[in-house]
């Protein structure tokens, strides 16, 4: 899919951005980052540096917490991602995505095939980002860690992904900590999510969710050999807490 032309003016000077990166030659790429390098964080600098040099980026791991990609700046990891296909890891902690950035990479995003952990905690992607966000992770195949903590999802946000979610089979980690999902929007991921037999760690912790709520999500999960499990932040008390122990005395729950 194309991505169109678009200018970004920063102190009265203008980026270049053209060429749809589906099909993005290196020598477009070259250009590109010619044209925009002094613009880049260092982190993004290297990276471009070794593609244009190389034509691909040899290592398994991206790793840009706290790089400002927010807005039209997501376009500097869009550009890239089509050369970076035995991605592995991919780390944009507090990245600033935000919705708009979200839907600039979502295309892209889902086209790293192998893949297995993706971490975007704390990009308050909100609702419109997730269901971009859905779009990439119904392609994800081999994705075993899912990292979405502070992202103001909501319950629409969860209905928008739960069930790309559902689908991630080989998915063994999944953190959904302080996105206010409430009752309904949990509901809704946890149907999705009960199949997933290699998910060995869930974080629904400050999600806003009733007691009898909590208790009612560990019994439509306790089939599953869950590891460790967060709760904390959801006002379960004591009572809740030793039925939902005795539900799955084998799991490490954090109230």
């Amino acid at each position: 899919m194309g991505i169109g032309c678009c200018v970004k003016v920063c102190r009265a000077r203008k980026l270049i951005i053209e060429s749809d990166t589906t099909h993005q030659s290196l020598e477009d790429f070259r250009l590109y980052y010619k044209s925009n390098k002094s613009f880049m964080h260092r982190k993004v600098k290297i990276i471009y540096k070794q593609i244009s040099k190389v034509g691909s980026y040899n290592s398994n791991i991206i790793n840009l917490n706290f790089v400002n990609l927010q807005k039209t700046h997501a376009r500097f990891l869009l550009y890239l991602i089509p050369f970076s296909q035995n991605l592995k890891v991919l780390k944009l902690w507090k990245s600033q995505l935000g919705s708009e950035g979200m839907k600039h990479i979502s295309t892209n995003l889902g086209n790293l095939e192998n893949l297995e952990v993706l971490s975007l905690e704390e990009n308050y992607i909100g609702p419109d980002g997730c269901m971009y966000l859905s779009i990439a992770l119904k392609k994800m195949k081999v994705l075993k860690e899912l990292w979405l903590h502070i992202n103001e999802i909501g319950t629409i946000g969860a209905f928008c992904i739960a069930d790309a979610i559902g689908k991630l089979s080989n998915l063994e980690k999944l953190g959904l900590d302080e996105n206010s999902m409430e009752n309904k929007g949990t509901f809704k991921i946890v149907s999705s999510i009960k199949k997933l037999k290699s998910l060995k760690m869930l974080g629904f912790g400050n999600n806003l969710l009733t007691e009898d709520a909590c208790l009612n999500i560990v019994v439509m999960l306790m089939e599953l050999n869950i590891e460790k499990f967060i709760l904390s932040g959801n006002n379960v008390n004591e009572e809740t807490h030793s039925k939902v122990i005795s539900l799955m005395p084998r799991t490490l729950f954090i109230f």
